[in-house]
């Protein structure tokens, strides 16, 4: 395909190891047709430890037309510093280069950025806003939310009996104002800064299901900016530094919902975890009558359909939505990195020995994908961690090899693949993939 010269020259460059939502095939194809129609992309390098656990990341990427950069994580931000590296050369062998696209939200590009700007590059910067700071998204030219590539293409309209309240255009208004109130608390309780531009960002991320032109507004920017006209926030600082804040009026009962609406989003989370970890059906149709028979209350929060709910819930982390062909998509829980290493810190050695150690963040990374990748929750992990035929095999295979011992992480895979019924071949091929880099392998009896 020539290339279309109306569009302006880009470069893309994806932290790999910072932004993984791509894992997502919809939101790499999303991010692929953004990127065709609006730049003529030069290039598109990607930056990892291929080894580690971004390999899912990896195969996304390269199906996209990425050059995947492997960059061995020996050293701290060893991947940071090669992508700057080849920022740096492509600016001196490019200069017509138009456009540099960082796919990260590390603060370390931040001075980076600046130097680009300072050529008269424009600078478009890609992430997720609840890890960016605040900093990063005012400076660059464009910021875009790398969830905002997935397409809202879910069956989650009305379920079963749910019957929804038609609301009138001063009712829609008044639940944006109170989401953007929201948000602003929600920020500052993260100790960040709420920059227009970055309360922005985050209240389009925290509220996927709210349709802005239904409210009467082009854009999310368009209502803070009529949110500062009616005083229900103020402005206080100077530009560019000027922060939005709540009125004292209102600040405290914003608060005070901010936290039921937290305490009803944790509700439903931990009956998720819950349904997953007895093996339960987790189709949405399922899980609306668990959150139902558990009484938990979304619409009272201005959620009017079960499937707002979920998509809000999704986008705090909370839980995942999945695509199941020909039905309606389940609902799965998410394992945070901490909530996996105090899993670690606790039964390290219960399950694998008195020697064993908790492994690095990596491989907890890694337990977490392949979590998701197998469909297994923690309690079934456990499960087949604890299964006395398949601890046997596991211990003819390392017989058979010659050792006494595997790390965690490839003795959980070891077990899950077994407990899933595959076949001493299979699992070989999967664990011995994840050794090579240790340098050795194992074998069937």
């Amino acid at each position: 395909m020539s290339p279309d010269t109306n569009k302006p020259k880009a470069a893309v460059f994806w932290d790999a190891e910072n932004v993984t939502s791509v894992r997502d095939e919809r939101i790499a194809e999303g991010f692929k047709n953004w990127l065709d129609e609006v730049y003529d992309a030069e290039v598109k390098y990607a930056f990892a430890d291929w080894n580690g656990p971004y390999q899912d990341v990896g195969k996304r990427l390269y199906r996209i037309d990425f050059d995947l950069i492997h960059v061995p994580d020996d050293l701290k931000d060893s991947a940071d510093c090669q992508m700057a590296t080849y920022v740096v050369d492509w600016l001196v062998r490019s200069p017509e280069t138009e456009s540099f696209i960082l796919v990260s939200s590390d603060a370390v590009f931040e001075p980076l950025m600046i130097a680009l700007q300072k050529q008269g590059k424009d600078v478009v910067v890609v992430s997720s806003p609840m890890i960016t700071r605040p900093e990063t998204v005012i400076r660059s030219d464009e910021y875009l939310d790398i969830d905002s590539f997935r397409p809202v293409a879910y069956d989650l309209e009305v379920i079963g009996e749910e019957h929804t309240k038609q609301r009138s255009p001063e009712e829609l208004r008044a639940i944006g104002f109170r989401r953007l109130q929201e948000t602003i608390v929600r920020i500052k309780k993260l100790g960040k800064a709420t920059y227009p531009r970055y309360v922005e960002a985050v209240v389009k991320h925290l509220n996927p299901e709210i349709d802005i032109t239904r409210l009467g507004f082009d854009d999310w920017g368009q209502l803070i900016s009529q949110a500062l006209i009616e005083e229900l926030v103020v402005k206080e600082g100077e530009k560019p530094y000027a922060e939005l804040k709540l009125r004292k009026s209102v600040a405290k009962l914003t608060e005070d919902q901010t936290d039921t609406l937290d305490a009803t989003f944790e509700r439903f989370r931990e009956l998720v975890e819950s349904m997953a970890s007895q093996s339960d059906y987790m189709g949405m149709e399922r899980v609306v009558q668990k959150v139902r028979n558990a009484g938990i209350d979304f619409t009272k929060h201005g959620y009017d359909k079960f499937g707002d709910f979920v998509r809000a819930a999704e986008s705090r982390n909370l839980v995942r939505i999945e695509p199941q062909e020909g039905k309606p998509p389940a609902v799965k829980p998410v394992y945070s990195v901490e909530q996996m290493k105090n899993w670690y810190e606790n039964n390290v050695k219960d399950y694998f020995g008195s020697g064993a150690k908790v492994p690095r963040d990596r491989y907890i990374q890694r337990t977490i994908q392949m979590l998701y990748k197998y469909d297994v929750s923690i309690h079934e992990m456990e499960k087949y961690l604890k299964d006395s035929n398949i601890q046997r095999k596991y211990q003819r295979i390392l017989k058979a090899s010659g050792l006494s011992f595997i790390p965690p992480y490839e003795q959980i895979i070891v077990s899950i693949l077994f407990g899933k019924g595959w076949s001493c071949e299979d699992v070989i091929d999967v664990v011995n993939s994840e050794l090579e880099p240790l340098g050795y392998a194992v074998e069937c009896p």
